[in-house]
C-alpha cells in the first residue's frame, strides 16, 4: 500500500489550515479572557453599587408576587386606598412607662447611627423603621402618634412637593426627634433622572424647601432614590449625591404597602415576617402618604413583632 504524498500545493493549503486553527484557538482564549475581565468589572460594578445599601441581602419593592391583587408601583398615588376609620385599640399600645416598653439609652436619648457603622454594630438586632412619601395631612400625624406611644424614633424620607404643602407636620416631625432624609421634589423618575442638572435641581429644591420651615442651619446626609438605587442606570447619580455630601439609603426589609392594591394589615405583616428572615440588621421600608392609612393602621403590630423577634430600634443618621 503506497502512502500518501502531498504535492507542493497540498503542502501550502494543510500549512493555511494549521494556521487558522491557531488562530481560531488564539482568538478563542483572548475572548475568555476579555469576558472574565468584563465579568470581573461587572461584579466590581455591583460592588460599589451595594455600599450605597449598606445591608445585604436588599429587598426590591419589584418583589414578583403570585396574587391578583398585588401591583408593584414605585408611584405610590397610582391608587388611593378606600377611606377607613381608624379605632384605636388602647390594649395595642405600650405605655413609655409600661416595664414591656422598649427602653432608651442610660441618657435618655433614642439610638441613632451613622448608615456606614450598620455593618458593624456587634450589640445585637437592629431595626430602622423608614417612612417614604411624607410628611402627608393625615396619615404621618397618625404614625408620629403611633411611634411616639412606643417611645420610638424614626427616619422620613420626605417629598419637598409634600414639604411645600405640610410645614407644619415636618417641624412636628423633627422636634419629636425623629430624622430627615431627602426623596426628591416630585417622584417623578422621569423629572428627576432626565440630566445630572435636574437631579441637582430637586436635591436643592427639596434642602431649600425643608430650609423655609426648619431653618438655614438644617442639614441631611440621607438620600433615597424613588424606588431604590438598585438600577443601574441610577449609579451614575451617586457621584452628584457625594459631592453635595449625601448617602444613598436602601432597605433590606419591607411591608409591601406600595404592592398591592387594598392591602390588609395582615397581608403586610406577612410580608414583613418574610423579608427579615435570618437577618439581624433591617432597615424597613414603609410609606406614610395620605393614600396609605393601612400603614399607620398596622404599625403597632409591626412594632410588636419586631420586639417580639429581640429587635432594638435605632435612628439613622
Amino acid at each position: 500500500m503506497h502512502g500518501y504524498r502531498l504535492t507542493k500545493r497540498g503542502k501550502i493549503v494543510l500549512a493555511s489550515l494549521n494556521l487558522l486553527i491557531c488562530l481560531s484557538v488564539i482568538v478563542s482564549l483572548r475572548g475568555i479572557a476579555v469576558a472574565n475581565e468584563d465579568l470581573a468589572m461587572a461584579n466590581d460594578d455591583i460592588n460599589e453599587l451595594s455600599s450605597s445599601i449598606y445591608l445585604d441581602k436588599p429587598v426590591s419593592e419589584a418583589y414578583e408576587l403570585d396574587n391578583e391583587r398585588i401591583t408593584t408601583v414605585y408611584n405610590n398615588e397610582i391608587m388611593e386606598l378606600d377611606d377607613i376609620i381608624i379605632v384605636k385599640n388602647e390594649d395595642n399600645i405600650l405605655n413609655k412607662n409600661d416595664d414591656n416598653a422598649l427602653d432608651e439609652n442610660e441618657n435618655n436619648e433614642f439610638l441613632s447611627i451613622d448608615v456606614e457603622d450598620i455593618r458593624s454594630y456587634e450589640k445585637g438586632k437592629l431595626a430602622f423603621l423608614t417612612f417614604d412619601d411624607g410628611p402627608s395631612e393625615i396619615v404621618t400625624p397618625e404614625i408620629l402618634t403611633v411611634l411616639d406611644n412606643y417611645g420610638i424614633k424614626a427616619t422620613f424620607f420626605v417629598l419637598g412637593s409634600m414639604c411645600e404643602k405640610n410645614g407644619s407636620i415636618l417641624v412636628d416631625l423633627v422636634e419629636k426627634g425623629h430624622s430627615l432624609g431627602i426623596h426628591s421634589y416630585s417622584h417623578e423618575l422621569d423629572l428627576l433622572l432626565e440630566s445630572e442638572e435636574s437631579f441637582t435641581n430637586e436635591l436643592l429644591m427639596t434642602e431649600n424647601t425643608i430650609k423655609k420651615h426648619l431653618g438655614e442651619d438644617f442639614t441631611s446626609r440621607l438620600f433615597r432614590f424613588p424606588g431604590g438605587s438598585f438600577e443601574s442606570h441610577k449609579r451614575q447619580y451617586m457621584s452628584v449625591l457625594n459631592e453635595h455630601g449625601y448617602i444613598a439609603v436602601d432597605w433590606n426589609a419591607l411591608t409591601g404597602d406600595t404592592e398591592y392594591l387594598n392591602p390588609t394589615p395582615e397581608i403586610l405583616m406577612g410580608r414583613l415576617k418574610e423579608t427579615i428572615i435570618n437577618k439581624d440588621r433591617i432597615i424597613v421600608l414603609m410609606h406614610d402618604s395620605d393614600t396609605k392609612q393601612v400603614t399607620a393602621d398596622v404599625l403597632p403590630d409591626v412594632i410588636e413583632y419586631l420586639i417580639s423577634e429581640g429587635y432594638e430600634f435605632a435612628l439613622l443618621k
